[in-house]
C-alpha cells in the first residue's frame, strides 16, 4: 500500500495519520509513543499485502527482469485504484479526506522524521494526493520514486507499459483491499482490548 491507502487506514482506524506513514521514511517510534500504534498497523498492513495470494500472484507475471520490483509499482498503482474506486470504501468526498489528511498532518508536523516533514511540506503547497488518481498522477509518483532510488532505472519498463500494468492491478486492488480493511479493524480491535 502507498500514501493514500494507509492514509485511509489510518482515518477508518482512528490512528494517527503521521504514525501510519513514518515507516516509509526511516522512523519507528518508542513503544510508549502516540505513533507506535499507527507505525504498527502500517507493519501489519504491509506485511498482509506482501504475503497475500493476489500479491504474489501479481509478482508472479512474467517480466523481464521487472518481478522483483512489482511490488513496488503495485503499491502505487493501488493508490490510484483506491481512489478511483473511493466512493465504495468511504461515505467523504476524496478532496474533504485530501483536505483532512493534510490539516491532520501540518498539526503533527512537529512528529515528524526529515524526509517525511518535507512530504507534508509539500502537500501544504501543492495538495498532489488527488494526483495520484490520475494516470499522469501516477507517473509522476513513480518517476519521483526513480529519482530518489538507486534501483529506480528497473522502474522504467513498469511506465513503458503502465496501462496493461495498470488495469491489471485493479483486479488485485479489488480483491484484496477489502481483506486489508478487515485486518485493519481487527487490529484496532485488538489494540483497545484490556490487556489480562
Amino acid at each position: 500500500m502507498n500514501y493514500i491507502a494507509h492514509l485511509h487506514i489510518a482515518d477508518v482506524t482512528n490512528t494517527s495519520f503521521v504514525g501510519n506513514l513514518i515507516a516509509d521514511f526511516g522512523g519507528q517510534p518508542q513503544r510508549d509513543s502516540e505513533l507506535y500504534q499507527g507505525w504498527a498497523l502500517h507493519q501489519m498492513v504491509d506485511s498482509l499485502v506482501d504475503n497475500h495470494q493476489v500479491s504474489l500472484e501479481y509478482r508472479q507475471i512474467e517480466r523481464i527482469g521487472r518481478r522483483r520490483f512489482a511490488g513496488i509499482v503495485q503499491d502505487v498503482f493501488m493508490d490510484y485504484w483506491l481512489i478511483r474506486h473511493w466512493s465504495a470504501f468511504s461515505n467523504e468526498p476524496f478532496e474533504r479526506f485530501s483536505e483532512r489528511v493534510i490539516e491532520g498532518l501540518s498539526q503533527d508536523i512537529s512528529l515528524c522524521p526529515p524526509r517525511l516533514c518535507s512530504m507534508v511540506k509539500s502537500l501544504n503547497e501543492y495538495n498532489w494526493l488527488p494526483n495520484l488518481g490520475t494516470l499522469e498522477g501516477i507517473e509522476k509518483a513513480i518517476y519521483s520514486i526513480q529519482r530518489r532510488w538507486r534501483f529506480g532505472h528497473h522502474l522504467s519498463p513498469f511506465l513503458d507499459d503502465i496501462h496493461t500494468e495498470i488495469a491489471y492491478v485493479e483486479s488485485v486492488f479489488l480483491a484484496l483491499y477489502p481483506d486489508v480493511l478487515a485486518a485493519s479493524a481487527a487490529f484496532e480491535q485488538d489494540q483497545i482490548k484490556p490487556k489480562a
